[in-house]
């Protein structure tokens, strides 16, 4: 059985790059809804442009919904990351200072 190696400080990197890519999806959805919002009034007053206005807006609020769920998300994956890591972390501290003390008894 092939083995791996768990490396907490390359988990913590991995969130933070999460992290970073949360942020630049953010930035990426606040431009296009800034965008969006550009042609808000730009369907008229007539009932057409009333209809195809709401039907713009509900498609924008979706959209937004979706991809705010889905930043949220990476944030959560971040920071489960982080604790796994953590997690790691301890979990082999408290090994090795298990085994050192089965040394220290064993006067080696």
């Amino acid at each position: 059985m092939p083995s791996f190696d768990i490396d907490p400080d390359s988990m913590r990197q991995a969130a933070d790059q999460l992290d970073a890519a949360k942020e630049e999806v953010q930035g990426l959805l606040d431009q296009f809804t800034g965008a969006l919002e550009q042609f808000a009034d730009a369907f008229g007053g007539d009932e057409i442009g009333t209809l195809v206005g709401i039907a713009h807006q509900a498609c924008a609020d979706a959209l937004s919904e979706c991809f705010g769920t889905n930043i949220e998300e990476i944030a959560d994956y971040a920071q489960c990351v982080r604790e796994m890591a953590d997690n790691h972390q301890a979990t082999d501290d408290e090994a090795a200072q298990i085994f050192n003390e089965l040394l220290g008894e064993l006067g080696t």
